[in-house]
């Protein structure tokens, strides 16, 4: 799942993971990366491997090479134009949160949703399509 940009911003010296399938030749932004808070799980059984991946901030508006599926480590190999968080002296920081309320509005959710949140579970209703309903625990 996407992370939110203060999410990202907190989480900088993390390593960057994409959350799903991303083509390339596109900017890679907070929507693209995966919370660096279920890696170790993944790492410990083998799912992922970290090695020469690239923090957050430097993927932070890069782009991205090659077509990538999701859980996919972003290296030098596969990213272009790498930002260097240390030469850009927090300027890059504030750029980016310029951006999230503009990027907001753009998620639309289909008539008939519906979301709760109750004993610590999401539970989403879609009426739209084959009546799906998914629920989760946060």
């Amino acid at each position: 799942m996407s992370i939110e940009l203060e999410y990202a911003l907190e989480h900088k010296n993390d390593p960057a993971v994409l959350c799903c399938r991303m083509e390339g030749g596109n900017e890679i932004t907070h929507h693209n990366l995966e919370d660096p808070a279920i890696f170790p799980d993944l790492v410990d059984t083998g799912l992922l491997k970290l090695d020469g991946c690239l923090t957050i901030a430097q993927v932070l508006g890069a782009t991205l090479k090659e077509t990538s599926d999701s859980l996919t480590p972003l290296t030098e190999a596969i990213v272009d134009n790498i930002q260097d968080p240390e030469a850009a002296g927090g300027e890059e920081a504030p750029a980016e949160e310029a951006e999230a309320p503009a990027a907001a509005p753009a998620v639309a959710v289909p008539a008939g949703t519906q979301m709760t949140f109750s004993g610590g579970v999401v539970k989403l209703y879609i009426a739209e399509g084959k009546d799906i309903a998914i629920e989760f625990p946060v």
